[in-house]
């Protein structure tokens, strides 16, 4: 008898393990928090025609979507503008620093029907410090593509 009491006193109570459990948890937390952190503090940021592709393919989405016309005006100050017919503007941006639209490009306004055609095609210049960016519109479904 005096073997098992002895047995039983060295064991852990079902919420000793818990609390154990529950510490380690917590330390992993924060571990994984700062790491994560970290991580999102080293990412390089999307490069501005990359990020531009993207929101020229949301507002032809949208267009789709919605069934209506959307657009995206570049505007003197550096911001452009996304906006449709019926939910007015959906989002602003900045160009990034040092970056702007040139006189050399022959729109300035990218449009697409609520088929998701664009309405007009040709190319938009930006002057950044790496050199010149041309994004491509073509007519018809609208394909982007970024050319040198």
């Amino acid at each position: 008898m005096s073997l098992r009491r002895h047995l039983d006193s060295k064991a852990f109570t079902f919420t000793e393990m818990l609390l154990v459990l529950a510490v380690v948890m917590a330390v992993t937390g924060v571990g994984y928090a700062v790491s994560a952190s970290k991580a999102l503090q080293n990412q390089e940021p999307i490069p501005f025609e990359d990020q531009l592709k993207l929101d020229i393919q949301a507002i032809q989405m949208h267009a789709v979507a919605n069934e209506e016309y959307t657009k995206i005006v570049f505007l003197a100050d550096g911001n452009y503008v996304a906006s449709g017919t019926r939910s007015s503007i959906l989002f602003r941006r900045q160009l990034p620093e040092g970056v702007s639209l040139s006189e050399f490009s022959t729109l300035k306004q990218v449009e697409f029907t609520g088929q998701g055609s664009a309405r007009s095609f040709g190319t938009l210049n930006f002057r950044t410090p790496e050199g010149v960016k041309t994004l491509i519109i073509h007519i018809g479904k609208g394909r982007v593509t970024i050319g040198e």
